[in-house]
């Protein structure tokens, strides 16, 4: 699995905070499921609010360490907004060209990821 693509994403999500810095490492269509909302969310264009938003309210991500498995990635990390400390974790599916294709998040604490999800309401 080409990982080249992966590790300028997380790169520019993690450190850079950048979401103009994670496009050429996305595919066209990426399906994005978060749980900051109920439906999937397809393409690059629909991705860009719910991503730019999360990126103004986080104060840092905490990378920790990437898992490999034949046909997925996980990549765990911290994640800290105000007060709240949240554990997550990225299940990442690249496709041909490595380029992300599709992205679960998964975060914990619940009363943590309500707080955040407060803060990215008060911030709208």
């Amino acid at each position: 699995m080409e990982m080249t693509h992966l590790h300028g994403f997380i790169a520019a999500l993690m450190t850079a905070k950048d979401f103009e810095a994670m496009l050429p490492h996305m595919a066209d269509d990426m399906v994005l499921k978060t749980p900051l909302v109920a439906d999937p969310i397809i393409g690059k264009a629909a991705i860009r609010p719910i991503v730019e938003a999360l990126l103004g309210v986080v104060d840092r991500f905490q990378f920790r360490e990437i898992m490999q498995g034949p046909e997925h990635v996980a990549v765990f990390f911290g994640l800290t907004a105000g007060a709240e400390v949240l554990d997550g974790m990225d299940v990442i599916r690249l496709n041909a060209e490595g380029r992300v294709q599709e992205m679960t998040v998964l975060w914990r604490p619940l009363p943590a990821i309500a707080a955040v999800m407060k803060r990215l309401s008060d911030a709208a």
